[in-house]
């Protein structure tokens, strides 16, 4: 999960890491808080990358500017996610180096990055052989030589702050078992130090019961991070991947609900969620469905519910009562649903469904007659539940 880079920068802090000085702002108002004199630059906090070319940064010349700096950016969708926070920080200035250790699954290793070209667009500046890029074992030992080898390329005058800052990251790297840690742009300043202009960190979520701080600041920021949040307080995985979706999942299998996803994308189907609601979980209670329908519910455009359960353990007659029971919980939920049950109870599930025609449950265990039912239903929504029970 990638954190905001207000929370990667306070972890860089943590670990000794120099970072601009700045302040959080959540509305448009002059703060009297702002750091130094100015000039500053105010960015967008989104959970997203390439938030300078979507217009998520933006220069602050003096407190009159900042009103409207911040009317800009507070309510900016970028990547399907709304900016609500707006970090505005003294403006840094020096040569923009990239730093960053990450996990590189794929080579079965990390890899350990360097740049003194770095920037925005750092994979088109940096000149072609320059650099320093080495895949390494998952240990300590073999990062600390490799920051020495870097260190040695380096000019006499920057050997020192490189050294100290490339140290720390590999520390905090290791120490919050992370799967990434980028700085870029680093600046290098005239006196040798170095300053993170920017915190991209992504944390392992799997790490979490031997990380109590980052789990605390999940907690703490649940409002920022509310799919990490969910997943720490449900147990399950939901994850919002298009606010404009229109078609509201509720699946299990973390495969088969990626490949779901991709089919209906492939068809032009606009989903609005990632679901692996594990029904091995759901011990005979509607629960886990319920706060799956009140988040559908919250989704401005989810107008049709796409329920994919491919049973091989699970008896479908069990899993289609609870999602019965939990539409009676939920009268005012409204969506018709298409329900591809395919598998253990399958004939059972269809004949419970049949029992409850006033709750607008169409039945189609093909998957290609389930996603172009789903487009229909978009194209040619049925009344609503409410309506036909009046």
């Amino acid at each position: 999960m990638l954190l905001l880079e207000v929370d990667g920068k306070r972890l860089f802090r943590a670990a000794g890491i120099a970072t601009p000085e700045g302040v959080l702002l959540a509305e448009a108002a002059p703060a009297a808080s702002l750091p130094g004199a100015g000039p500053w630059i105010a960015k967008a906090q989104v959970p997203v990358g390439g938030r300078g070319k979507a217009g998520g940064v933006l220069p602050v010349a003096g407190l009159q500017a900042l009103p409207e700096t911040l009317g800009k950016l507070l309510g900016l969708e970028i990547k399907g996610c709304v900016t609500r926070e707006v970090l505005v920080e003294e403006v840094a200035a020096g040569d923009e180096h990239y730093l960053s250790i990450m996990v590189d699954a794929g080579a079965g290793g990390i890899r350990l990055m360097h740049t003194a070209h770095g920037g925005m667009n750092v994979e088109s500046h940096a000149p072609a052989g320059d650099g320093f890029d080495e895949l390494l074992p998952l240990d300590r030992q073999a990062v600390a030589s490799a920051i020495s080898r870097l260190i040695q390329r380096q000019p006499a005058e920057l050997r020192d702050g490189l050294q100290a800052t490339a140290s720390r990251l590999a520390d905090l790297f290791f120490e919050r078992q992370l799967m990434l840690a980028e700085i870029n742009p680093l600046f290098a300043l005239p006196d040798g130090r170095f300053v993170a202009g920017d915190a991209k960190v992504v944390i392992d979520m799997n790490a979490l019961p031997a990380q109590p701080e980052l789990r605390e600041l999940i907690e703490q920021g649940r409002e920022r991070y509310p799919d990490a949040w969910r997943k720490l307080a449900e147990d399950f995985d939901f994850v919002e991947i298009d606010r404009q979706g229109q078609v509201g999942l509720v699946t299990t299998g973390a495969g088969l609900s990626m490949m779901l996803i991709d089919e209906m994308v492939g068809r032009g189907l606009k989903p609005f969620n990632f679901c692996d609601m594990r029904t091995g979980q759901m011990r005979g209670s509607p629960a886990r469905l319920l706060r799956i329908f009140d988040w559908l519910e919250a989704a401005p455009d989810v107008r049709v519910v796409l329920v994919n359960i491919f049973a091989g353990i699970t008896d479908l007659s069990e899993f289609t009562q609870l999602l019965i029971d939990a539409l009676h919980e939920r009268p005012a939920f409204r969506r018709p649903i298409v329900a591809r049950l395919v598998g253990n109870g399958e004939a059972a599930a269809r004949r419970i469904v049949a029992a409850h025609p006033d709750l607008h449950i169409r039945f189609e265990p093909d998957l290609e007659r389930a996603i172009a039912l789903t487009a229909e239903l978009l194209a040619n929504p049925l009344p609503s539940r409410a309506n036909h029970a009046a």
